[in-house]
């Protein structure tokens, strides 16, 4: 029996089910990102109707944290003998490239929270790190530091793709600026920066991370210390 306006054989699909509506929609945010895809194009890949789809998973926001989960359950959970700054490196800087193949999901982690269930065994283990470590109960504050950091990074090259922004643009459009009245050795220091990010924007872009969660992993190292977090 062929579905109407469809022309395909139902016999000859799998029964539909929502891990394949899941499946099809993460398929879909890493091919047009989180934003880009509507219910009826998701149905249009499965070839069902729309209200199928709702009648399985629930409406598109519920389809959206289904995404988010999954691709939070594709980060790494390192083991925790690494202690805590290694453990941190061996979850943000893969986790980078995991979260940025699919656009919109680092935003919409920061706008609501790591609340999808596959995140909870993740900062179970960090927190628990930190707080081992003599944070005691600043451990979440260092914790969303971290990961508020990160993920805005990813955020931020996200924007800039969704906006039709090359990678590299703002450092083209700089070097190519004349220099300010007075400019000094900040200027000049800027240059082979900006021809390095203009040249390989991904590398830049990939260096400036790691720069960033190393500075607060040594900050957070000089308040572990210091105490300086201390209210």
């Amino acid at each position: 029996m062929a579905e109407r306006g469809r022309g395909t054989d139902v016999g000859t699909r799998p029964r539909l089910t929502p891990g394949l509506v899941i499946d099809a929609a993460l398929e879909l945010s890493r091919e047009r990102g989180l934003d880009g895809w509507t219910i009826r194009d998701l149905a249009q890949a499965l070839k069902v109707w729309p209200n199928t789809i709702a009648y399985h998973v629930g409406d598109r926001e519920a389809i959206l944290d289904a995404v988010v989960e999954r691709v939070v359950a594709m980060m790494p959970n390192p083991p925790v003998d690494l202690g805590w700054q290694d453990w941190f490196r061996a979850f943000l800087f893969p986790g980078r490239d995991i979260v940025g193949r699919y656009v919109g999901v680092a935003r919409r982690l920061c706008r609501d929270g790591a609340t999808v269930p596959s995140a909870f065994p993740i900062m179970d283990r960090g927190i628990g790190l930190l707080a081992a470590a003599g944070f005691g109960d600043r451990a979440p504050l260092a914790y969303a530091t971290l990961l508020n950091s990160a993920m805005l990074l990813v955020a931020l090259d996200d924007d800039r793709a969704l906006a039709g922004h090359g990678r590299g643009d703002a450092a083209i459009a700089l070097r190519s600026a004349p220099a300010p009245p007075g400019a000094g050795a900040g200027w000049a220091t800027m240059q082979p920066w900006l021809r390095g990010w203009a040249e390989d924007p991904d590398a830049s872009r990939a260096a400036l991370y790691r720069y960033t969660i190393e500075c607060l992993l040594a900050g957070l190292e000089a308040d572990l210390r210091t105490g300086a977090g201390r209210a």
